[in-house]
């Protein structure tokens, strides 16, 4: 666990209306990770930027960046990447802002990394029970058509859950994606992984 803070983590959280949940997704990150990077996807729902400073450990650095217009969540999302590939960090993360990831899933996302037994990480939100059992049928169905869909065309058959949008990567093998093929909206982990294979 100590390996963690040997390397320089960033977390980039696309944000869009999700004023009532950004507080706790920063509140709930641990002193390891370095930046917190949110990039605001021109919401009509601000971002209480005093709320944030508030809610998240002192030792972390925020940093706030915004799109000029609504990309989505891909769009958003490739411009924390952006900012983590030039700032030279060694991982980035991808949170949601609206709560949904559990930070306490982040060492079992970077370990592989940091170990070199992988160079991507993702959430696999058919482990819980639990929160598969809240999952309204016609969303799972359509997830698990949509996760066998992108496994057939990217290859990864060995990966349970790949539209999950909880990622771990290194920035080495980000710098080796072309950003201007992967999706602004939806289908960005899609593309992702596909740009990745």
């Amino acid at each position: 666990m100590n390996k963690l803070y040997d390397y320089k983590i960033a977390v980039s959280i696309p944000y869009y209306n999700a004023s009532k949940h950004i507080g706790n997704v920063v509140a709930k990150l641990p002193d390891y990770i370095n930046t917190v990077i949110i990039v605001d996807d021109k919401s009509p729902e601000k971002i209480d930027k005093e709320e944030i400073l508030k809610s998240v450990s002192p030792k972390i650095e925020v940093v706030f960046l915004e799109n000029a217009i609504n990309l989505g969540v891909g769009g958003a999302s490739k411009k924390g990447f952006e900012y983590a590939i030039q700032k030279d960090f060694d991982i980035v993360v991808k949170m949601d802002s609206d709560d949904q990831m559990d930070a306490n899933f982040l060492p079992d996302l970077l370990l592989p990394l940091i170990k070199n037994k992988a160079e991507m990480a993702k959430g696999n939100r058919f482990r819980d029970l639990d929160s598969l059992k809240k999952m309204p049928i016609v969303r799972r169905m359509g997830n698990l058509v949509l996760s066998f869909l992108t496994k057939a065309s990217t290859g990864y058959w060995n990966n349970f859950d790949p539209n999950n949008g909880y990622i771990a990567i290194k920035i080495d093998s980000l710098k080796k994606v072309d950003f201007s093929r992967l999706s602004d909206r939806y289908f960005f982990e899609t593309s992702l992984i596909a740009q990745l294979y």
